[in-house]
């Protein structure tokens, strides 16, 4: 880019003002990172938690609705031993070594306590339990 140190400027200037672009991007992006938490939540209400520790890779997610209803991957299952099966089969093709449930925090234990029993009969050694962070708690991963 050059620049036109002294003399009259009798013609048009030809330079492009990026400066308001860089604003609306700037706009955009703060935008984007504040709404992206919200847009991005559990599906059901989840438990409270004092303290949390986050898992990073990849998982499975179980979702347990506070009629009891079972889903995961998309699909619906009919009980525990049918989401076993499911899961057996995933395993079998070296999907999916973590399970992370996300129980409403209306759902009897007693639902909870099949679909983890069912998770441990499918061969799964990590399950992680859902927990919406309470607010204050400060607690970062080890």
């Amino acid at each position: 880019m050059a620049m036109n140190v002294g003399g009259p400027r009798d013609g048009a200037i030809a330079d492009i003002n990026v400066t308001p672009m860089a604003d609306v991007m700037i706009v955009l992006l703060i935008i984007f990172m504040v709404a992206t938490p919200v847009l991005v939540g559990a599906p059901v209400r989840l438990p409270r938690a004092a303290h949390r520790v986050e898992e990073k890779g990849e998982r499975l997610e179980v979702v347990v609705r506070v009629d009891g209803a079972v889903a995961a991957g998309g699909l619906t299952f009919s009980g525990a031993d049918a989401l076993s099966e499911w899961i057996s089969a995933r395993r079998s093709v070296g999907a999916d070594s973590v399970v992370l449930v996300q129980a409403d925090r209306g759902v009897a234990y007693g639902a909870v306590a099949r679909v983890l029993a069912a998770c441990r009969r499918a061969g799964v050694e990590e399950i992680a339990l859902a927990a919406e962070r309470r607010a204050g708690s400060s607690r970062s991963p080890p």
